[in-house]
């Protein structure tokens, strides 16, 4: 009996795979207007001490928090909407508690396989940054100072489709960050990004 039952286990998996991917596929094809999160590190590379490890942050730094709008713009294209804040402690060297960076960005999300429930994906965009400085042991006597800069980006990632409500997907970015004058410890915040991501579609 065993031995049948074991049989009978490859014929079955061939069987409903195709039917898996089928709804997936379904699911992947109805989404439309969708809001996500994400999680990421963030290296700009004028501070990086850690170049061969892409997941250790900057010293001082924690990993970054933000939020996306997806709005289908084409079949196999997404307009991104997206905000995220990244904090760099204790810069002791500048006389700062801290810096605090906000960006608002716009990228354009071309998927490879639109159709399938893994689709690869390429993107690329441009940002507006924020930047906030906040002194050491100067905070009642000081505002903190804040500058705008710009940038713009381009990545590659990969979205795995749950359902017709969910997905899933890790990105990674390489981020052009410029202001015109120092913020912190530099004025030139460019640098590779990953994230992992968390989409829900209405």
């Amino acid at each position: 009996m065993k031995a049948f039952a074991h049989s009978l286990r490859r014929p079955l998996l061939m069987l409903l795979l195709p039917v898996m991917l089928f709804s997936t596929a379904a699911a992947a094809e109805s989404q439309g207007i969708g809001v996500g999160a994400e999680l990421g590190i963030w290296k700009p590379s004028e501070l990086d001490r850690f170049p061969s490890r892409p997941l250790k942050n900057v010293d001082g730094a924690a990993p970054y928090v933000g939020g996306d709008l997806l709005l289908p713009f084409f079949r196999s294209h997404v307009l991104r909407v997206s905000v995220m804040q990244w904090r760099q402690n204790e810069l002791e060297e500048v006389n700062l508690s801290s810096v605090i960076l906000r960006q608002l960005a716009f990228n354009l999300k071309y998927l490879l396989l639109p159709q399938y429930f893994i689709s690869p994906y390429a993107c690329y965009g441009a940002s507006a940054f924020w930047s906030r400085e906040l002194r050491r042991n100067e905070a009642e006597s000081k505002p903190p100072l804040d500058r705008a800069g710009w940038g713009f980006d381009v990545g590659a990632g990969i979205d795995l489709v749950v359902n017709r409500r969910w997905a899933v997907g890790a990105e990674y970015q390489y981020l052009y960050a410029r202001f015109a004058k120092r913020v912190g410890l530099t004025d030139d915040y460019s640098g590779p990004r990953v994230s992992a991501r968390l989409f829900f579609f209405f």
